[in-house]
């Protein structure tokens, strides 16, 4: 199979997980995996064109001109979601998320004419892709995604520091409910509390304005191999996103054995099962309280470190990639029939 597959200059750090370990994979196992640019010509000779990165960004046109089979990954639209409302500071999300809408709403005819298949991470999100481009359920598959277990595995070396620490992944997204967080921590003892570490790359404000003894900030993306060193370190990872299509970070740290606090809906809660902290994403006590728990119970931390770890065993990029090539194969199969 020749697999013509979209690339994009700037990803979103998951996204660019998911497209390189998939093309790995699928490449090892005998795909001729041909990388296209979306503004760009399709490949000559391809059986199948995958676009492995929709979501937050345009319909590539490109994909309108394919004469073979066009299949596309769904990472999750937030804007069509009514948890979303951008910070009214964020002039760009203000201007650029109408106009993405507006597109992808434009555009969603002649695309839904055109696509073989949807993939999605999710129950959560092939519903959304659904109610999004208007295609019919049945041609959505949810396809999990993996994890690298020689990066993310609770037996390589964990982060010493002098204090203990609860680990928080901040990107920019409000979505990731930084700011709940950030007060649920506020209100456990200052005396007796750990560290705070927040990782984010960007967009500190939100830090400079709660100003909270104990929240310590790492202001750079870290390579995956140091994440997991954060990971095994932490005393949980506290990640009670508003929505998630699918959480990656939540398998990364169950992978390492770190304990996971998150939300109790959308993608986070199919991703961790019962091998984590769920809560309820909007209220503060209940995040405050399963912290609380965390940091208490020695036996409680052993117990989701044990289940965590057997969890995220069920989650591989090799076996993503089979349940991908078997959407290629079965779309391939039905073209030519």
């Amino acid at each position: 199979m020749r697999l013509a597959v979209v690339t994009r200059s700037i990803d979103a750090p998951s996204h660019r997980v998911y497209r390189e370990n998939l093309a790995r994979v699928l490449a090892a196992s005998g795909i001729h995996v041909i990388p296209m640019r979306r503004w760009g010509a399709i490949p000559p000779n391809c059986d199948v064109v995958w676009d492995p990165g929709l979501g937050m960004r345009p319909i590539p046109p490109i994909l309108r001109e394919s004469r073979v089979p066009v299949i596309v990954t769904f990472h999750g639209a937030r804007i069509f979601s009514p948890a979303y409302v951008p910070k009214a500071e964020w002039v760009v999300a203000r201007i650029y998320n109408p106009w993405l809408k507006a597109r992808i709403l434009r555009d969603r005819t002649w695309f839904r004419e055109i696509v073989a298949a949807v993939i999605t991470p999710s129950r959560f999100a092939a519903r959304e892709a659904a109610e999004v481009f208007d295609v019919p359920l049945e041609r959505v598959h949810v396809v999990p995604h993996g994890v690298d277990h020689t990066l993310f595995t609770p037996d390589g070396a964990g982060l010493v520091r002098e204090r203990p620490y609860l680990l928080h992944i901040f990107g920019g997204n409000p979505m990731k409910n930084t700011e709940r967080v950030l007060v649920a921590y506020a209100r456990l003892p200052e005396s007796s509390r750990p560290d705070l570490i927040v990782i984010s790359p960007r967009d500190w404000r939100i830090l400079r304005k709660f100003q909270i003894r104990g929240v310590k900030l790492i202001r750079r993306l870290l390579p995956q191999h140091e994440l997991a060193k954060w990971y095994r370190g932490a005393l949980g990872l506290v990640a009670p996103s508003l929505r998630e299509t699918f959480g990656l970070t939540l398998l990364e740290a169950m992978a390492c054995g770190c304990p996971v606090i998150t939300s109790n809906r959308t993608g986070c809660a199919e991703v961790v099962g019962e091998a984590g902290l769920l809560v309820d994403p909007y209220s503060v006590e209940e995040i405050a309280e399963a912290i609380r728990q965390l940091i208490a119970d020695d036996s409680l931390r052993r117990r989701l470190r044990e289940q965590g770890i057997r969890r995220a065993q069920t989650f591989s990029w090799s076996r993503s990639a089979a349940e991908h090539l078997r959407v290629f194969q079965d779309i391939l199969a039905g073209a030519s029939s």
